[in-house]
């Protein structure tokens, strides 16, 4: 008898306190989308998510499934550009990574960090016995690439939470492009937890914004308008702070998960060194992206 009591007086204290404005309402904070995906994959909009057996329309030369249009159209104008970028950015990869004396041969157990639904895994190299995963915040990604692309590849949704489900020790490469240009909160957390999860000796691949990547977007991509966001994104932080006539060691434009991260690469390494092995550091890498080849160290 004293339960249901207990529960009506806790209904009216919840009542009284959302009329004071001391609670929200149910799901009020995931309509913050910055906030919501530290918690949840999904949109604080979206209150169910239905998933339906589906099919592609067209299959790539591979015969693997291609993205709807929604999926690919930003990164081209049509399918064809799509799946070339993610070729591109592979094959850019692989070499750098062998400049580190990366041999693609040994790269059994692989993990893309941030694949969305899959651009660079499906141009990834295949061998028999070959794990390759993916893992991203955008859970609608991730459930069609679940649907269409599994197998050959394992995919896993996550949160922005630095937490990934693999065991210690456990991949022979882990990657993430344009993906670390947009934590602005809890980068060397996550870069922890990706050396975590690396075989001793092995190495990640990633991509940063940095100095050069500002200079570039600034004086040469100010009039292309593919790059008219980002560029303007710059400019109005510039207006606003006047930060970049002045010596900066790093910033973020907007906030995580929509974050514009830039660093000053040498500040950068220093912090990082102390975590991993500096093996590489390629400008212009990815667009103008710099891509870093850091290497775990041996116990």
């Amino acid at each position: 008898m004293r339960v249901p009591a207990l529960t009506r007086r806790l209904r009216v204290l919840r009542r009284v306190a959302r009329a004071a404005g001391l609670m929200p309402a149910q799901r009020a904070i995931l309509s913050n989308r910055f906030v919501a995906a530290k918690l949840l994959p999904l949109p604080g909009e979206v209150h169910n998510l239905l998933l339906k057996p589906g099919t592609a329309d067209r299959a790539d030369a591979d015969g693997l499934p291609v993205p709807p249009r929604e999926l690919w159209q930003r990164w081209g104008t049509t399918a064809e550009a799509y799946l070339l970028s993610g070729s591109n950015d592979t094959s850019r990869m692989l070499s750098i990574l062998a400049e580190s004396d990366v041999d693609e041969r040994s790269l059994s157990r692989v993990l893309d960090f941030g694949c969305a639904e899959g651009r660079m895994l499906r141009a990834f190299p295949r061998a028999n016995g070959s794990e390759l995963w993916g893992v991203d915040i955008n859970a609608s990604r991730i459930a069609w690439a679940q649907q269409h692309v599994s197998p050959p590849f394992r995919f896993a949704t996550t949160t922005t939470a630095p937490h990934l489900p693999f065991a210690d020790d456990c991949f022979d490469l882990v990657y993430a492009v344009s993906v670390f240009t947009h934590i602005g909160e809890l980068a060397d957390a996550w870069l922890l937890e990706l050396l975590r999860i690396l075989k001793p000796g092995a190495c990640i691949y990633l991509t940063i914004h940095d100095e050069h990547t500002v200079r570039l977007l600034i004086e040469d991509y100010r009039d292309d308008p593919t790059h008219a966001y980002i560029v303007g994104l710059l400019r109005e932080f510039d207006e606003e702070t006047g930060a970049l006539s002045r010596d900066w060691s790093s910033f973020s434009i907007l906030a995580d998960p929509a974050a514009h991260v830039f660093y000053d690469r040498a500040a950068l390494l220093v912090k990082w060194s102390q975590f991993a092995d500096v093996a590489s550091v390629t400008p212009e890498a990815t667009g103008y992206q710099t891509a870093l080849v850091l290497q775990k160290r041996l116990p």
